[in-house]
């Protein structure tokens, strides 16, 4: 059950390689950057806990001083109204019978009413038996909170798991959550439903993980906005306006006499009901003071905010309200932290010159904006951000200024000189940027997301930041990278600055990221230049940054339009053969990767005939023809035209050997795929134990590397053990491969939580492959549930794409029967795998007999035995005589 390096087949009946050799080349040396080295101090602990069963009380004289406590969604102050068809909807999902496990998105604008409609839904999931948790990220630089289960553990119908801002968890963090052991223990259905402003490619990538990893359904549902009709703006206004007036002590005679604002029909930033709610509570405050009216969002923020410093200003507090402005910005900025890092924060941002001083404010702070959970038991912390987040992000947007000297676009707005340039003194302190503050993660997703609404925080703050300091937007993570290339405002210069700083090799939080930003300085590349060779040269990064997140059909698009512009500028001129045959290589990857095996053979075919005429009059491309020969033995090996695969293989080995020693970091990656493909068709070939010394070499080449650069060298390392342990089994030596598949499904399993797209095929192999092992020593239990996992991962890959992931799953179901059969569990349902399992092989056959025509003899003996088990005898004799009337050649 191996198959080499590359073969389309090593992701169906054996192993797959992590790429064919070369698709990154064209990255290495693009920029002659030094990379940093990413050191996140995002929040990487989480803690599950019950969602409260009551709005939080508040007291009149907190809202008198502070109206705008009454925005906040944990108050529910102004009931929640409409949605019922979205209700509908998330009903429907939550009391499906079929799925054990399911997750939904909600996703749309902030201030479009998504945590109070998950609040409301989560009320309802309670009153109707389930049990109802959160899931909470821990504060930076606080130390794990050690809690109590949630206190419903195991009652009630099902578990609905609500995840608030899901778009800013780490990528691992919320794979981590999805998979935590407390959602399967309660042994009745799990709903997560994740909450999040945007749906784009952070969301495309997880909902691939979901299916391919956890084969759950994973759907998104898009909230439209509550007062996206203008005649019902109005009555939503006075709904919220009675209510505030209510808490605010204002009778309901003058309350009434309180008109909506003069746009509200016409104003498109009323379809957000934050707005709306925004805009009555600042009139129905405004009334009580005797002040007038504001007559438009910005404004409303404005005064609710005025109120904000008028309420500073009252407290006996030896901070001034200049400095409570400043310090609630910064809070604002850094989001909730442990104190030692909320002093360093206000020093940086200086506000402090020392800890002592640091500590003042904070606890001036803490007194005005207490932390928003008040839990004993939880680790204290500081800054706590105004709420809601939108109406902080326009207290950062009003607050500061354009740039000195300019207007703010707000007439009127309470500017801060001071907070122009906070964000890169906060951020920028120490010289080392390599090494990020704790609350780089959140600063910078604060400023992309403010920009939204703001355009003078993105071309006064981010992007002159940025500019100066590139480096920084990695910090920032995977999904904010994907917003800032996705807001209007972001300058494609500014994207142009940011990439040479993307690592060359692939990063499970960034790639993401990279990709989208690789995506808008393609087209506007392919829009703007002419020169054919910068076309060909986009056209295949975008491939090779496409294919690195699973976007495969789009990586063979753009690989083809650069095959295309390659070949051109080679008729035209002979030194451009070397990027065609590069090219060619990457290309012949990408089709592999979406099961077209016979283009995949024409383009690397091409490849080596090119990279065989060039290599002779140049030693330096003796490695590129070794490392296309091996890709093209890969692909001889999964059509069936074994002598081929072997020959081109050994010719491949014998290069390596060949040449003078070089960089060993360049050449030995390369050198051990080739030899884990040679070791491959060696034992194919018969030639066992000369197979086994060639795998074992390779495993020792790809070890080493992996202890010099983890992150780089552990998907080769685990092909090589993945194709390794099948054939120390075979050799006998079954503990040996037991121990190196262990290793290989470890491996896997933590790549394929960062990178499912990509990696998690590669898991579904390693996992068929220890279920085989582990079935073979009589550990029929341990293989039963290792392949079930196997089986569920290729069922969704194969009915996405059949041609690449038919052979895993063919092998995966017939090893899962056949520990079935073995411990006489269920025989029907080992059956009906069996069934399934000749159904593929028989497609398979048609294509390359030499290959699948004895494993479709293997399935079909089983599954006589498994009909003879059942007592439909004429049945399993209807097999037996066709397997008898093969003969051997046939067979062979």
């Amino acid at each position: 059950m191996t198959s080499p390096e590359g073969a389309p087949g090593g992701r169906g009946g054996g192993v797959r390689g992590n790429t064919f050799h070369g698709p990154t080349a064209i990255l290495g040396g693009d920029h002659g950057t030094q990379h940093v080295q990413f050191v996140y101090q995002w929040k990487p602990a989480y803690r599950i806990e019950d969602v409260p069963t009551a709005p939080r009380p508040v007291s009149a004289r907190m809202l008198a001083e502070q109206p705008s406590r009454l925005l906040r969604a944990v108050h529910e102050v102004v009931p929640f109204t409409g949605r019922h068809q979205d209700l509908d909807q998330l009903t429907r999902w939550r009391d499906d019978p079929a799925e054990a496990l399911a997750v939904r998105l909600v996703h749309g604008p902030g201030g479009q009413g998504k945590t109070r409609l998950a609040a409301h839904f989560a009320a309802l999931g309670r009153a109707a038996g389930w049990a109802v948790w959160q899931a909470v990220v821990n504060e930076t630089g606080a130390d794990p909170v050690t809690t109590s289960p949630p206190s419903e553990t195991g009652t009630g119908t099902g578990v609905l798991l609500v995840v608030d801002y899901a778009e800013r968890w780490p990528t691992p963090d919320l794979r981590r959550l999805l998979q935590d052991p407390l959602l399967s223990r309660t042994g009745t259905p799990v709903r997560v439903l994740l909450l999040a402003r945007p749906a784009g490619i952070w969301w495309e990538s997880l909902e691939t993980w979901i299916g391919d990893t956890l084969d759950a359904p994973a759907e998104a549902h898009a909230l439209r906005p509550l007062a996206g009709d203008p005649t019902a703006r109005a009555v939503l206004f006075r709904q919220a306006r009675d209510r505030f007036a209510g808490h605010l002590g204002l009778p309901a005679d003058r309350a009434g006499r309180i008109l909506p604002p003069p746009d509200l029909d016409t104003d498109e930033d009323y379809t957000q009901i934050l707005t709306i709610h925004i805009a009555a509570l600042a009139a129905v405050d405004a009334h009580l003071h005797d002040d007038p009216a504001p007559v438009d969002p910005a404004r409303a923020s404005a005064y609710l905010l005025k109120r904000e410093r008028a309420h500073w200003g009252t407290l006996p507090l030896s901070t001034t309200p200049q400095a409570m402005g400043r310090t609630v910005l910064t809070a604002t900025l850094t989001r909730p932290l442990a104190r030692t890092h909320g002093a360093t924060a206000l020093v940086r941002a200086g506000l402090a010159d020392s800890p002592a001083a640091a500590n003042t404010l904070l606890d001036d702070h803490r007194h005005c904006y207490p932390p928003a959970h008040a839990d004993p038991a939880r680790t204290v912390t500081v800054l706590e951000p105004l709420y809601p987040d939108r109406l902080g992000e326009d207290f950062l947007g009003l607050t500061t200024p354009a740039a000195p000297d300019v207007p703010h676009p707000v007439p009127g707005a309470i500017t801060d000189d001071w907070a122009h340039g906070v964000a890169e003194r906060l951020l920028l302190a120490d010289a080392d940027t390599s090494t990020p503050a704790p609350w780089t993660r959140d600063t910078l997703t604060v400023l992309i997301e403010t920009a939204r609404r703001w355009p003078h925080i993105a071309t006064g703050q981010l992007h002159p930041l940025l500019r100066k300091h590139p480096e920084l937007a990695l910090h920032a993570g995977g999904n904010a990278l994907a917003t800032l290339a996705s807001l209007d405002t972001t300058d494609i210069t500014l994207l142009e600055a940011i990439e040479p700083h993307f690592p060359q090799r692939r990063h499970v939080d960034l790639d993401i990221g990279i990709a989208a930003v690789t995506k808008c300085l393609a087209d506007h590349r392919l829009a703007t230049h002419q020169d054919p060779a910068a076309r060909a040269r986009t056209y295949e990064i975008l491939a090779i940054r496409q294919s690195r997140v699973g976007l495969h059909d789009e990586a063979v698009t753009a690989g083809r339009e650069a095959v295309r512009a390659w070949r051109d500028l080679a008729g035209a001129d002979p030194a451009r053969q070397v990027d065609l045959a590069r090219s060619l290589s990457n290309f012949g990857a990408w089709l592999v990767d979406v099961g077209r095996r016979e283009e995949a053979l024409t383009a690397c075919a091409e490849a080596v005939e090119i990279w065989r005429g060039l290599a002779p009059g140049d030693p330096e491309y003796g490695p590129s023809l070794a490392s296309s020969l091996s890709n093209l033995g890969a692909l001889f090996w999964e059509v069936g035209r074994q002598d081929e695969a072997l020959t081109a293989c050994a010719e491949a080995v014998e290069i390596w050997r060949g040449l003078a020693p070089g960089d060993p970091a360049r050449r030995e990656p390369d050198f051990a795929a080739s030899l884990s493909n040679f070791g491959v068709l060696l034992w194919d070939a018969g030639r066992e134990d000369e197979a086994l010394t060639v795998l074992h070499e390779a495993v020792g080449i790809r070890r080493g590397l992996m202890s010099r650069d983890p992150a780089a060298y552990a998907p080769a390392l685990a092909t090589s053990l993945c194709n390794f342990g099948p054939l120390l089994s075979d050799a006998g030596r079954e503990d040996e491969a037991l121990t190196v598949l262990q290793e290989a499904v470890g491996i896997r399993r933590g790549l394929a939580t960062g990178n499912p797209a990509a990696y998690a095929p590669d898991l579904a192999v390693a996992l068929s492959n220890l279920g085989t092992a582990l079935f073979r020593v009589g550990r029929r239990e341990e293989a039963l549930a290792t392949t079930q996992e196997a089986v569920e991962m290729f069922r969704r890959l194969t009915a996405a794409n059949p041609a690449a992931y038919g052979p895993g799953f063919a092998t995966a179901l017939y090893v899962w029967a056949a520990a079935r059969y073995e411990t006489r569990q269920n025989l029907a349902e080992a059956l009906r795998a069996t069934g399934e399992a000749v159904e593929t092989y028989r497609k398979l056959v048609s294509a390359a007999p030499a290959r699948f025509l004895s494993p479709l003899v293997n399935v079909l003996n089983l599954q006589a035995d498994l009909l003879l088990g059942l007592g439909r005898l004429r049945e399993a004799q209807s097999i037996r005589g066709w397997l008898a009337a093969l003969s051997e050649p046939e067979r062979r």
